[in-house]
């Protein structure tokens, strides 16, 4: 099916329904994962989704990152250099440098315990003050990260960096704000740079095995350190994505709003713990799997290919469809309901990994394909806020306003926050 109109604007208009809509238009049916072939910034474009679109979009034979996503985007949110845009031999060796930190089972157990004290904290500052769960989880999480990283900051300056983090976010991929996500990448990636460059010169001390260490010693193919603006850019990429769980929390405390008989089947397991609730895990998954981050992913062909009878031609671009894949009915039994049992037999979240549609944060190997080093590290995050937001002091506001968000803009979420109240004595 074709759409030959430029489709650039409507996807900035459209959000998250873009896909979608440009389905309808094509006379797709809502089923149909036949894909969408469109033009978007005067290329041809394959718009793809489910099992199918996602062997095809991680296939490294097939697609590159280099040059597919737009500059104004792929700036402020990945930065230059990063590993997102690498490909072949340079992407594979940059990526196992970043899993080995971010998805080491043991790293991972560090920030859980890091995540959980920083959460217990957010917690007492409810109890007195309230707050709202999406900024105020992001600088927990955000806090964590530092820690974990061995970044050395005080209290104050580990919250600033992550209010930076979040309010780049917050404001990137937007023609009206993204001057403002741009500013803030240039501050972070000042800062950033600088630290690598004070613990390359012995001016700072990262503790031993850090990853603030690993990353002042980060090295490309050629075994030579890599620049340290890259290196920089690579800690940031190891530490702001743990903010963006802000907005997965956000996601949560509506839903948990939404599914009262989940909020107490999550308390009664959690007792006083914070983590490792396998029923907060599954909540945390299904969260993922249906307020999706990105509506879609981009990619360049570097050969000719099909996919469903659908010719594509070498330099053409290929569109993911991340919400179509992740709610299609071919790929989800009753995929439009709100349903955390269908993760409750998995252990642990590499199981879940292997569910090919399940692409909240990429998609393949973490090794071998593009999919997120961090997902361990954000569904412990995740999971932790949830439980806390279960709490019988915690009260989310059920106010209109704090449950619903537009799916046309990116990135969304409500706009209050969702707003906890103070406890009543």
């Amino acid at each position: 099916m074709t759409t030959r109109l430029e489709q650039g604007l409507t996807f900035l208009r459209s959000g998250y329904l873009f896909a979608s809509r440009i389905r309808q238009k094509a006379g797709v049916a809502a089923t149909s994962h036949a894909p969408v072939t469109l033009t978007m910034l005067g290329k041809t474009t394959h718009l793809v989704r489910g099992a199918e679109g996602v062997r095809l979009f991680y296939d490294s034979t097939r697609i590159k990152r280099d040059g597919a996503m737009p500059k104004f985007i792929q700036v402020p949110l990945f930065g230059n250099g990063a590993v997102h845009t690498l490909d072949g031999e340079e992407h594979q060796v940059r990526k196992k440098a970043m899993a080995d930190l971010a998805y080491d089972d043991a790293r991972v157990v560090d920030f859980t315990d890091l995540v959980g004290d920083e959460l217990e904290n957010t917690h007492r500052r409810w109890i007195a003050d309230g707050g709202t769960v999406h900024e105020d989880t992001a600088v927990a999480f955000g806090r964590a990260a530092f820690r974990w990283a061995g970044i050395p900051l005080s209290d104050e300056e580990m919250d600033r960096r992550a209010r930076q983090m979040n309010r780049l976010l917050d404001t990137f991929g937007r023609l009206r704000t993204n001057p403002v996500a741009a500013f803030e990448r240039r501050r972070l990636n000042k800062w950033a740079t600088g630290l690598i460059e004070q613990v390359r010169a012995g001016d700072i001390e990262a503790p031993a095995d850090s990853v603030l260490a690993h990353m002042a010693d980060l090295r490309g193919i050629d075994g030579e350190r890599v620049d340290a603006a890259v290196a920089g850019v690579e800690l940031q990429n190891l530490t702001r994505p743990t903010v963006a769980v802000g907005r997965f929390a956000a996601f949560a405390a509506t839903t948990l709003v939404e599914h009262p008989e989940w909020a107490e089947r999550i308390r009664a397991a959690a007792g006083d713990r914070l983590t490792d609730v396998p029923e907060a895990v599954a909540f945390a998954q299904e969260v993922r799997r249906t307020h999706p981050f990105v509506p879609m992913l981009p990619g360049l062909l570097t050969q000719d290919t099909e996919l469903s009878g659908c010719p594509m031609k070498k330099g053409q671009r290929v569109l993911l469809d991340f919400v179509g894949t992740l709610t299609s009915p071919r790929e989800w039994d009753n995929a439009a309901s709100f349903d955390p049992e269908r993760f409750l037999p998995y252990d642990g979240v590499e199981e879940a990994e292997a569910i090919e549609a399940f692409i909240p944060q990429g998609g393949a190997g973490v090794y071998t394909g593009h999919r997120c080093p961090g997902e361990k590290i954000a569904v412990a995050a995740l999971s932790a806020a949830i439980v806390l937001l279960t709490r019988p002091t915690v009260e989310i506001s059920t106010d209109v306003e704090d449950l619903t968000f537009p799916w046309t803009q990116m990135l969304t979420r409500p706009a209050t926050g969702v707003r906890i109240q103070a406890a009543t004595v």
